[in-house]
């Protein structure tokens, strides 16, 4: 009987631990927002990366990390404009940050390695007077605008497989 029960409780643990938030890619889960972007070429991905997120969408970046087995590239906090459902929502004001890995598909290629990508976008807003940002979750409008980042890389990246 004491055997069923653990084995039960062991069951149920499992399946807990594969329902939570990082098991569903490309999905909202509340304040943040992930997408995988596909596969490239390292260098394409640094340079597309570099160039996509700080000349086109206006980002800086915290943190970059280019080196043999890892690609990651997390911005800087940036302040965006109220959208018209984030006013609605009660947002005072809201920032994003951006975050993109990438790592090598095949250990054993070498320096010629395919890399997978990944993008994840962290929202938060402030929704009193005199509050600090907490994470909130993503309106609409925002989602399309951070999923237009998303899809110019994928599509940036599917171009430069080699």
């Amino acid at each position: 009987m004491l055997r069923t029960i653990l084995s039960f409780l062991a069951l149920i643990f499992v399946l807990s631990s594969c329902s939570g938030p990082n098991s569903n890619t490309g999905s909202n889960s509340g304040s943040i927002l992930r997408s995988n972007l596909g596969t490239s070429a390292k260098s394409h991905i640094v340079t597309t990366t570099q160039d996509a997120l700080l000349t086109r969408y206006g980002y800086r970046f915290n943190r970059e990390v280019n080196s043999v087995e890892d690609v990651r590239f997390e911005t800087s906090w940036k302040d965006l404009t109220l959208l018209g459902d984030e006013q609605a929502a009660g947002y005072i004001e809201v920032r994003v940050r951006i975050t993109i890995t990438a790592r090598p598909r095949n250990r054993a290629a070498g320096t010629g390695a395919t890399f997978s990508s990944r993008f994840e976008a962290e929202f938060e807003a402030i929704v009193t007077t005199g509050g600090n940002y907490q994470p909130a979750p993503i309106t609409p409008e925002r989602e399309a605008y951070i999923m237009e980042i998303a899809d110019y890389l994928e599509n940036e990246f599917k171009a430069g497989v080699m």
